[in-house]
Parts: structure tokens; C-alpha cells; sequence
């Protein structure tokens, strides 16, 4: 369903609800974008790894592909909202890291989401921030808020971060906080996508590494057909993390960041009083073997994950 409001009548909720410019679309590919926007006041503080939200009246229109959408009575004039983790540009146009405080504008990295068909609930966000371009207008949340953040101190630890696609987002903000504040033990990024096309911080993430010996880099690409089909997962279970970084996983000074696709997390239930793991096998369970622990808002521990989905 195409919203039919008249234009004055847009303008005005546009100016009612937003409070915030698109100051830099970057297409990585059709399907992924990173949007770069500047909140009307100053940006406010945040710990790398919290989410924000990011909002659009249903007024505005749709890319094609999805599926038609019926509104309620009232709702053509109501705003859209979505938590989206903040990712971070990292590096200036120069190369060089931002410094704190340097980066006015909240980053986010996003997938297009499209169900074609009939539905009766299409995705609706998305498909509308994929409209977007330099200069238009649109809501941020009031407040940065979330858990899945570092935990001080730094000082001895070991920062190992696991991702799958857009789970990238919020450990590219983490990485850039132990960067720019000096950070000298070993921190790793290991990244999974489908296609090396995905992978939209590569580059960035490659060069940081050369310049800081501390930092590795690992990008998996489980559907092309030059390199062989391996999961984050794969990696620590197979010993390879350990030959491609030569760090190790010690339970006493490691810290392990998961985000992205709960099949790569694998985040235990509890049955009938008893856990229960996932099958197939996810990061926690080969971690708990060897000694690690979930760190919970009650519960301090040294796996931390952000489940996307």
C-alpha cells in the first residue's frame, strides 16, 4: 500500500518526527548499506557496542521488491522504529584512526531485508531506508543504550571478536576503541560472509593490521569457490584461529565478542532445568569445554555475544 499524503502534510511530520541528516551513503553492494548520520545536537556519548534506533514515517516510500503492506487507521501518519548496533567509519579520509570525539556522526551498517509475495507482516524499515540519499531526513532514537560493550580493565586481556555479516557493525566500534586508546595485547576480528562482496570493512580492517602488529585480521567467505567453506566455529575448533593469528584461547585473560547468526553464537536453552545446546555446535559449547564462561547483566563472564536475530 502506496501512503498518499499531501506533500505539505508530509513536510510537516517530517518536521515534527525527524531530528537528524543522512550525511553518507556508501553502497557496498545493492543489498547493504552504510548510513552515515549527524543527529541535529551533539552526538551523544556512547560505549562501542551499544545500538540506538533509527526511525522513518510509514509516509515514506518503499524500494520495489517487497511485499505490499496494509496499515492500520492512523498509521500512515505514525514512525517507524528499529535498534540498529552503531558501528564505527574507524579511519578518517586520511587513513588515520578517529581520535575520541573527532567522529560527529552515528554509523550504521545494514542489509536490505525484501519478502516478495503476500505476507502479512513485509519487512517495513528497511526497504524504506534503502530510499535514502545524502540530505534526507530521518528520527534517531533519544538515547544509546545496551550491554554488549568492552569491559574494562583492558590491561592483560585479550580481545578475540567473531562475526557474521552486518554483526560486523558493533565490533568495528569496539576494535576502534582499543586502537585509538593504544591497546597493545593482542586483539583479533574474524568476519563471515557469504561473498567477499559483503565484506564492506575489509580493506580498512587489512590495513590497520599492517600498521598494528597486535591486531589480526581473519575474513571468511563460505560461498566462493577459491577459498574452502569455513565457519567462524570451524576455525577454533579445527586449531586453525590459533596457526592463522598464533594467539590462543586462555580463559583466564580472554575476552570473546559473538554477533551475528545464532547457528555461529550458539546460545544454550534451558529444558525442563537442564541446558541445552544447539545442534550444529556454536561457539559458547566449544568455549564452555574449555573453560570459558557467559557473561551475563548478573554474571560476570568472558563470552559475550549479541544475538541478531
Amino acid at each position: 500500500m502506496t501512503v498518499n499524503l499531501p506533500q505539505n502534510e508530509i513536510l510537516k511530520l517530517r518536521e515534527k518526527f525527524y531530528d537528524a541528516t543522512v550525511t553518507d551513503v556508501i553502497a557496498v553492494q545493492p543489498a547493504l548499506w552504510i548510513f552515515r548520520i549527524k543527529p541535529d545536537v551533539e552526538r551523544p556519548p556512547y560505549m562501542p557496542g551499544q545500538y540506538t534506533t533509527i526511525g522513518l514515517g510509514f509516509w515514506e516510500k518503499c524500494i520495489e521488491g517487497n511485499a505490499p503492506e496494509i496499515l492500520k487507521p492512523g498509521e500512515e501518519k505514525k514512525l517507524l522504529r528499529r535498534a540498529y548496533s552503531i558501528s564505527h567509519a574507524v579511519v578518517k579520509p586520511d587513513g588515520k584512526l578517529y581520535k575520541e570525539g573527532e567522529c560527529d556522526f552515528f554509523e550504521f551498517y545494514v542489509a536490505l531485508v525484501l519478502v516478495g509475495g503476500e505476507t502479512p507482516t513485509p519487512p517495513r524499515l528497511t526497504p524504506r531506508l534503502f530510499s535514502l540519499k545524502k540530505g534526507d531526513r530521518l528520527s534517531l532514537g533519544p538515547k544509546v543504550t545496551g550491554h554488549y560493550h568492552l569491559k574494562k580493565p583492558y590491561a592483560g586481556n585479550q580481545y578475540f571478536f567473531f562475526s557474521t555479516g552486518t554483526g560486523e557493525a558493533p565490533h568495528n566500534a569496539m576494535v576502534w576503541q582499543l586502537l585509538s586508546g593504544g591497546f597493545q595485547g593482542p586483539i583479533v576480528n574474524c568476519v563471515c560472509t557469504r561473498y567477499r562482496i559483503d565484506q564492506a570493512y575489509r580493506i580498512i580492517h587489512e590495513k590497520l593490521a599492517k600498521e598494528h602488529p597486535n591486531y589480526k585480521v581473519i575474513y571468511l567467505a563460505t560461498r566462493e569457490k577459491d577459498e574452502p567453506k569455513l565457519y567462524c566455529q570451524d576455525l577454533i575448533e579445527q586449531g586453525l584461529f590459533e596457526k592463522k593469528t598464533g594467539y590462543g584461547f586462555n580463559s583466564s585473560n580472554t575476552h570473546v565478542y559473538l554477533c551475528g547468526n545464532p547457528s555461529m553464537i550458539g546460545r544454550p536453552e534451558v529444558v525442563d532445568g537442564k541446558k541445552v545446546n544447539p545442534t550444529p555446535k556454536g561457539i559458547i559449547e566449544i568455549l564452555e569445554s574449555r573453560g570459558f564462561t557467559i557473561h551475563t547483566p548478573t554474571q560476570s563472564g568472558n563470552i559475550h555475544f549479541e544475538a541478531y536475530w
